[in-house]
């Protein structure tokens, strides 16, 4: 298994399948990947195993705190402390973290919890299909 930070264009594209497959209708098109590929901002991390990327996080650094927009794993790979080995990557940057998640989605609530992220507000009917979004905030000084 390699973490990395630097990713390239296959990689990406890699990215981008992950996103199709754990996010269905929702996932991002590889446009938005491609254009956050090339923002200074943004934080790219990888899990590989065997030169293929198995799971990700992207974030964007704000400056003042680091705002996770996505993480997946590949189906087959989940369960393997994946999700938490690139969030303690992202604490690294030794800023607040914070990310939206949908309310019903109760195994990544328990990982951001488990975590020690702490749920600061509720969009209501924030998604399309009139789900709630709970937005959670990791103080990382």
């Amino acid at each position: 298994m390699e973490i990395k930070n630097k990713i390239n264009k296959t990689e990406l594209a890699q990215i981008y399948e992950i996103s199709k497959e754990q996010f269905n209708e929702e996932s991002w098109n590889l446009s938005q990947f491609e254009s956050s590929y090339n923002l200074p901002s943004s934080i790219f991390l990888v899990i590989k195993e065997s030169e293929k990327v198995v799971s990700f996080i992207l974030a964007m650094d704000l400056i003042d705190s680091i705002n996770l927009l996505l993480i997946a794993t590949k189906e087959n790979y989940k369960r393997r402390g994946f999700s938490k080995q690139l969030i303690n990557c992202l604490k690294q940057y030794n800023k607040k973290i914070w990310l939206e998640v949908k309310e019903g989605n109760s195994p990544a609530r328990k990982l951001y919890e488990g975590l020690g992220f702490k749920e600061i507000y509720t969009r209501k009917k924030y998604y399309s299909n009139g789900e709630n979004a709970i937005i959670y905030e990791l103080e990382n000084y």
